[in-house]
């Protein structure tokens, strides 16, 4: 497995401070195979034995092999960005981001969760902060095939659906991270009153990811250097228009959906 790959998978079981090596890794992985094993001790404030301990953790012998494996990665994925203006860095962030959600993605699991979200007598979409934004696009789309859709963008809407849900039901989470505490918790209520619990998340083995029926894993976009500004849910979009292209196979949602739009551009320009 590609090293960077395997330190993001991991990243929920390591402590703090290999976090703090793990997530500079992921950010900056060039600048780390220039940096001796006391660099990296100073510039993430840990100890050149925290640093040990990860190596081992990532299936390296010493700091020296997790430097070649790193470099070695890197050539044979060619993921650099570009060094040019900063349309190309932001669009090569973008192309990686799509590439390994790609490589995420379980076309059977896809398929599941479209027949689960089609045969669902309600649709709640969860999701806080920037995954409540996603959480209401989505319910949009899905409203105008004609599918009945609830966004619940807060922890106590959330409780209170969860709380009222069978297993009629499906629940649609999205979350980054997928530790949002308010989030998991309603969303256990959900799986305990037997609603079908789907979730998209970039981190596996993080608490959402545990707790849902069936899952979508996609590139964690919050694994970019600081001084960026990157769409955080650029991945969950992609994952979620993949969905949305597989619904619309379905006639009736097509036929639906082109209703909904002729009617909208008809009170526009009327």
């Amino acid at each position: 497995m590609n090293t960077l790959k395997l330190i993001e998978d991991l990243l929920p079981t390591l402590s703090r401070q290999e976090r703090k090596v793990a997530i500079k890794i992921i950010q900056d992985s060039e600048s780390v195979q220039q940096m001796s094993i006391n660099k990296l001790a100073k510039t993430t404030g840990v100890s050149n034995a925290t640093i040990t301990r990860f190596v081992k953790k990532v299936n390296c012998k010493d700091f020296y092999d997790l430097k070649l494996k790193l470099a070695s990665d890197h050539k044979t994925e060619n993921t650099e960005m570009k060094s040019g203006s900063i349309t190309d860095e932001v669009y090569s962030f973008y192309k990686n981001v799509l590439s390994d959600t790609w490589e995420r993605l379980d076309i059977e699991q896809l398929r599941k969760i479209v027949e689960l979200i089609s045969n669902g007598r309600r649709v709640y979409l969860f999701g806080i902060g920037s995954s409540g934004y996603t959480a209401l696009e989505m319910t949009q789309r899905l409203l105008r095939m004609g599918i009945a859709a609830f966004p619940m963008t807060e922890s106590n809407l959330m409780y209170i659906t969860s709380s009222i849900v069978n297993e009629n039901d499906v629940i649609l989470a999205l979350s980054s991270s997928g530790n949002t505490k308010g989030l998991n918790n309603a969303l256990q209520m959900a799986k305990d009153n037997h609603a079908k619990v789907i979730g998209i998340t970039g981190i596996e083995k993080s608490p959402m990811y545990e707790i849902c029926d069936y899952h979508v894993l996609v590139k964690n976009s919050n694994f970019v250097n600081n001084t960026r500004f990157i769409n955080s849910q650029f991945a969950l979009t992609y994952a979620l228009d993949i969905i949305t292209t597989m619904l619309l196979e379905n006639d009736t949602y097509r036929t639906r959906l082109n209703h909904t739009v002729e009617t909208v551009l008809d009170n526009k320009f009327d």
